[in-house]
C-alpha cells in the first residue's frame, strides 16, 4: 500500500529538461558575463590597447546581434525573461559597462562614478523600452541608485537639509525614487513577465533601506528623526492599504510592517537615557509586533481560508517578519538586562540561561498574544547571552563547551515550538560549535586569505562544509517527506544558511595548484572533490527516478554538470548554491529556489575578491565552464525538444487552467503584452548599439588627442594599493599640489574663492621647477589667466624654458582637491614594479584638462 507523500516531496512530473535547459543558459550567461568582469579587471598587459578596445567592441556588437537575430526571439505565451534574446540582451548590457569601464583603465581618466553610472543608464535606456525583461529593469534600477548616491556623495549634497546631510538627502531623494519605480513596475508588471513580483519587491526593499538611512542621518540634527520617520510611516499606511486592496501582496505588506517597526525604533531611539526609557521602547516594540503578527496572519487567512498552511506561523514572508522583530527586540532586552544585572562576560551564560527558561515558561503558562511575543523575546535574548558566554569562556575545553552548547540547543529546539525561534537557535548553536571545535593550528582571517605555502589552513573549512552541507540535504529531504515541517523546516534552513556562509567565506584556491596541494594535504582535494560532487549527485539521484525522461538526460545533464564542477572545484559557494537550486525545484520550495539563485549571485560578487587565485585564472575559469554549459544548453535544448513533443497530447489539457491569472481583481494573460513589433525591436538595438559605440569612440578620439598633443607635466604623488570591481588592481594616487590647494584658495581672491566652491572645482596655475616638477603657483576659477595678472602660458615640452607655466583643472570632494585621476589601474601582480613610483606625468590640453600618462621614479624616468 502506498502512503500519499507530503506535497514538497520529488515529484515526477516535474519538467525536468525544461529546468536543465533554462538553468544551464542562465548559470553559463552569469559565469561568462563574471569572466567578462575578471579579465577587463585583470588589465592583461600582454593585449594591446587596440586589441582591447577593438575586441570589447566587436563584443558588444556580436552580443546584440545575437539578441536581435529573428530566431532568438521570445516564442509567444513564453516568459521572454527567459528566452536565448534575453540573455543576449542581458550580456550585453553588462558588457557595455565593461567596455566603460575598460576605457577609464586605459586612459586613466579618473572621473567621478556616477558619470559612468549614469551614461551606462542612458545608454541601456533603448534596450530596456524594446527588450523589456526583468534583468535590465533591475540593472536601470541599480545603476540610478548608484548614480545619484555617487553623485550626491561627491557633491556633497544639495544643503536642502543642511550642509553635512549628504545621506540624508541622498535617503529621502533614493526613498521616493524608488518607490516611483515601484509604481512604474507596477503598472508595466505584464510587460516584463515579472510573474514572481520580483522588481516590485527588490524596489520596495531599496526604498526601504534609503529611508531608513535618511532617518539614521537625521538623528543628530535640531529636529532629529522626526523629520523623516513621520512621513515614513504615513508612507507605510498608504502603500499597506494598496497592498491589501487593489494590489494584494502580503510579502511587500511584510516589507511595510518591518520597515514601520524599524522606523519606529529610530523615532524612540534619542528619548533612550535611562533603563525606564529602554524598557518602555522595548514595550513599545513588542506591542507592535503583535499587532503586525495578528493582523499578517489574519490576512493570510482570508486570502487562503481554504489552504491548509503547512507551518504553524504561517508563510515565509511571516517568519522572516518575526524573526527580524524578534532579533531587533532581543538586542535591546539584551542591553536593557546588561544595565539593569550588571551582567559580566563570565557569568553571561548563566543570566542566558535563566532568561531562556523564564521565556519558555511565560510563553507555556501566561496565554495572550503580547505574552507570547514577550516570551519568544526573552528566549531568544537569554540563547544569545548563553552562546557568546559559553564560547568566551576560557575555564574549559572548546569541546566541552560545544558539546553543552549542543545539548542546550537540543533541549532549547524541542521544547519551542516557534519557527523562527527554532531557526535562530539552530543557526547559533551550530555556529559557535564549529567555531568551537575549529583546530586552534588552522585558525586564520576568513575575511582575507592567501592561502600561499599553507593549504592546510583549509582543510578545517571544507571539512565544516561538506559535513554541513549533506546534512542540510538530509534534513531538507526527510522534512519534506513528514508531516511535521515545524520541526524540520528551521533546522534545514538553519544548516542550509549556515552551509553557504562558510562557502561564502572559505578560501578559493588556484586550481593549477592541485598538484601541490596533492604533496601537502592530499585529503584536501578530496575534499575539494567531495563539495563539488554534491550537486552532480543530488541531480543524479533526482532525474534517476523519474522513469519518463530519456536516458540521454537523465545521464547527460549529471556528466555535463560534473564536467563544470572541475572548473569550480575551489570555489564551494557555487556547487552550494546550485545545489539549493536544484533542491528546490525538485522540492517544489520557491524559497530555497530563490535562495540558491542569491546565494551564487553573492558567492560570484566575493569570488572576484578572494586572493587565493589570480584575476586572469578566475576568468579562465569561469569563462571555460561558462562556454562548457552554453554548449551543455545547446545540446539539453535538442533534448528538450524531443520531448515536449511527445508529451504534447497530455499537456494540452492542464494548459487551460494555466492560462489565466488574477492580478488586482482582474483577468490577465500571464505572459502580458507579447511585446514590440521586430522592427521596432531591432531599430532599438541598433539604436543602443550605435549610441555606446559612437560614445566610446569619441572618449577614445578625444583622450588620443590628449596624450598625443598635450602639454607635458611632471607632479609628485604617493601612492598605495588596493583593489576595484570592474577596473582591477589600482594605486591610490595622492599629489603634492593636491595638498596645497586649501591653503593657496584662502589666501585667494575673494571673487575666485567663492566662484570655485560654487562650481565644485577650478583650475591650478603651475609652473615647473629646475628638475621639471611643476610646482603650484595659484587656483584659478577658469582657465582664463589674465585673473591672476599670469602671462600666458605657451607650449611646454621636454627642455622647454623654465618660466613656462601649465594649467590643470581639479575637483572638489569632501574638502579635498582631485587631480585628473585619483588611480592609476596596472595588470595585476605587478604591485611590486610600480612601488617606486614617486611622479605622475600628465598630458594636459588647453582647456587644463589632464590624462595621467605614466609613472615616473624618482628619477623622473619612466619605470621600466
Amino acid at each position: 500500500m502506498q502512503v500519499e507523500g507530503h506535497k514538497n516531496s520529488p515529484t515526477p512530473s516535474r519538467d525536468w529538461a525544461g529546468f536543465l535547459h533554462k538553468s544551464a543558459l542562465a548559470l553559463a550567461c552569469l559565469l561568462l558575463a563574471s569572466s567578462v568582469i575578471c579579465w577587463v579587471a585583470a588589465n592583461w598587459e600582454y593585449a594591446s590597447i587596440l586589441q582591447k578596445l577593438a575586441g570589447g567592441q566587436l563584443a558588444l556588437a556580436a552580443l546584440v546581434a545575437a539578441a536581435w537575430r529573428p530566431g532568438n526571439r521570445p516564442d509567444i505565451g513564453k516568459n521572454r525573461n527567459f528566452s536565448l534574446s534575453a540573455h543576449f540582451a542581458g550580456l550585453a548590457a553588462l558588457a557595455l559597462g565593461a567596455l566603460l569601464a575598460l576605457i577609464g583603465q586605459i586612459y586613466q581618466t579618473g572621473a567621478d562614478a556616477w558619470t559612468l553610472f549614469l551614461g551606462w543608464l542612458v545608454l541601456l535606456l533603448p534596450w530596456l523600452l524594446v527588450v523589456r525583461t526583468v534583468f535590465l529593469g533591475l540593472l536601470c534600477a541599480a545603476l540610478l541608485n548608484l548614480g545619484v548616491a555617487s553623485y550626491l556623495d561627491a557633491m556633497g549634497g544639495w544643503a536642502v537639509f543642511g550642509s553635512s546631510a549628504v545621506w540624508l538627502e541622498a535617503g529621502v531623494l533614493l526613498a521616493l525614487a524608488n518607490a516611483a519605480m515601484v509604481f512604474a513596475w507596477e503598472r508595466c508588471i505584464l510587460h516584463l513577465d515579472d510573474k514572481w513580483r520580483i522588481g516590485p519587491r527588490v524596489l520596495a526593499c531599496a526604498a526601504a533601506g534609503w529611508l531608513l538611512i535618511a532617518a539614521l542621518a537625521c538623528l543628530d540634527s535640531e529636529t532629529g528623526p522626526v523629520l523623516v520617520v513621520v512621513p515614513g510611516l504615513m508612507a507605510c499606511a498608504l502603500l499597506y492599504k494598496i497592498y491589501t486592496g487593489r494590489q494584494t501582496d502580503l510579502a511587500m505588506v511584510s516589507l511595510l510592517a518591518v520597515t514601520a517597526m524599524l522606523l519606529s525604533a529610530i523615532l524612540l531611539f534619542p528619548w533612550i537615557e535611562s533603563k525606564a526609557a529602554l524598557l518602555a521602547v522595548i514595550v513599545v516594540l513588542l506591542v507592535l509586533t503583535g499587532l503586525f503578527l495578528h493582523r499578517l496572519c489574519g490576512l493570510t487567512s482570508a486570502r487562503a481560508p481554504d489552504r491548509e498552511v503547512a507551518q504553524r506561523e504561517g508563510p515565509w514572508f511571516i517568519v522572516l517578519f518575526r524573526l527580524a522583530a524578534m532579533g531587533m527586540t532581543a538586542l535591546l532586552m539584551i542591553a536593557f538586562l546588561a544595565m539593569v544585572l550588571e551582567l559580566h562576560m563570565e557569568q553571561l551564560w548563566i543570566s542566558g540561561l535563566l532568561a531562556c527558561s523564564g521565556g519558555l515558561l511565560i510563553r507555556r503558562t501566561v496565554p495572550g498574544r503580547y505574552a507570547e511575543e514577550l516570551g519568544l523575546t526573552l528566549t531568544a535574548a537569554g540563547l544569545i547571552m548563553t552562546g557568546v558566554g559559553l564560547y568566551a569562556m576560557n575555564d574549559f575545553s572548546p569541546f566541552l563547551r560545544a558539546w553543552i552548547l549542543m545539548a542546550l540547543g537540543a533541549v532549547l529546539y524541542r521544547w519551542s515550538d516557534s519557527t523562527a525561534l527554532r531557526f535562530l537557535t539552530a543557526f547559533i548553536v551550530l555556529a559557535l560549535a564549529s567555531l568551537l571545535t575549529w583546530p586552534e593550528s588552522s585558525r586564520y582571517d576568513l575575511l582575507d586569505v592567501s592561502g600561499s605555502g599553507r593549504v592546510w589552513t583549509y582543510f578545517p573549512a571544507y571539512l565544516r562544509l561538506w559535513w554541513l552541507a549533506v546534512a542540510a540535504i538530509l534534513a531538507v529531504a526527510v522534512g519534506s517527506r513528514r508531516r511535521d515541517p515545524d520541526f524540520w523546516s528551521p533546522l534545514a534552513w538553519a544548516l542550509v544558511c549556515l552551509t553557504q556562509l562558510i562557502a561564502w567565506l572559505a578560501p578559493a584556491p588556484a586550481l593549477q595548484g592541485v598538484a601541490a596541494v596533492w604533496l601537502q594535504a592530499p585529503g584536501l582535494v578530496v575534499l575539494w572533490l567531495a563539495c563539488a560532487a554534491l550537486p552532480v549527485l543530488a541531480l543524479g539521484a533526482l532525474l534517476w527516478r523519474v522513469r519518463r525522461l530519456p536516458d540521454s538526460l537523465r545521464l547527460g545533464a549529471p556528466l555535463a554538470l560534473a564536467v563544470a564542477s572541475l572548473g569550480w572545484m575551489g570555489a564551494p559557494g557555487v556547487s552550494m548554491a546550485l545545489l539549493w537550486l536544484i533542491l528546490g525545484y525538485a522540492l517544489t520550495q520557491r524559497a530555497l529556489l530563490v535562495f540558491g539563485a542569491l546565494a551564487l549571485l553573492a558567492y560570484l560578487g566575493r569570488f572576484y575578491y578572494q586572493l587565493d587565485s589570480t584575476l586572469l585564472h578566475k576568468s579562465l575559469m569561469l569563462g571555460l565552464t561558462g562556454a562548457w554549459l552554453l554548449a551543455s544548453w545547446y545540446v539539453l535544448g535538442r533534448v528538450a525538444g524531443a520531448q515536449a513533443v511527445l508529451e504534447a497530447p497530455s499537456r494540452a489539457s492542464s494548459a487551460a487552467g494555466r492560462a489565466r491569472v488574477v492580478s488586482g481583481g482582474e483577468v490577465q494573460s500571464p505572459h502580458g503584452p507579447s511585446g514590440p513589433s521586430p522592427r521596432m525591436r531591432a531599430f532599438g538595438l541598433m539604436a543602443g548599439l550605435v549610441a555606446a559605440l559612437m560614445l566610446a569612440n569619441t572618449e577614445i578620439y578625444r583622450n588620443e588627442q590628449i596624450l598625443a598633443r598635450g602639454q607635458r607635466v611632471v607632479l609628485a604623488l604617493a601612492p598605495v594599493d588596493p583593489r576595484s570591481l570592474m577596473q582591477g588592481d589600482y594605486m591610490d594616487l595622492r599629489y603634492d599640489v593636491a595638498s596645497q590647494v586649501p591653503q593657496v584658495l584662502d589666501k585667494a581672491p575673494p571673487a575666485v574663492a567663492r566662484a570655485i566652491e560654487a562650481q565644485r572645482g577650478g583650475y591650478l596655475l603651475l609652473e615647473p621647477d629646475r628638475q621639471g616638477v611643476h610646482r603650484l603657483a595659484a587656483v584659478l576659477a577658469s582657465p582664463d589667466f589674465q585673473e591672476s595678472g599670469s602671462p600666458a602660458p605657451h607650449d611646454l615640452v621636454e627642455g622647454g624654458p623654465a618660466t613656462a607655466t601649465a594649467i590643470l583643472a581639479f575637483r572638489l570632494r569632501h574638502d579635498a582637491a582631485r587631480i585628473g585621476t585619483n588611480a592609476w589601474f596596472f595588470p595585476e601582480g605587478q604591485a611590486q614594479r610600480y612601488a617606486g613610483a614617486r611622479f605622475g606625468e600628465f598630458r594636459v590640453d588647453k582647456h587644463g584638462e589632464g590624462r595621467l600618462l605614466r609613472l615616473l621614479d624618482k628619477q623622473l624616468r619612466p619605470l621600466p
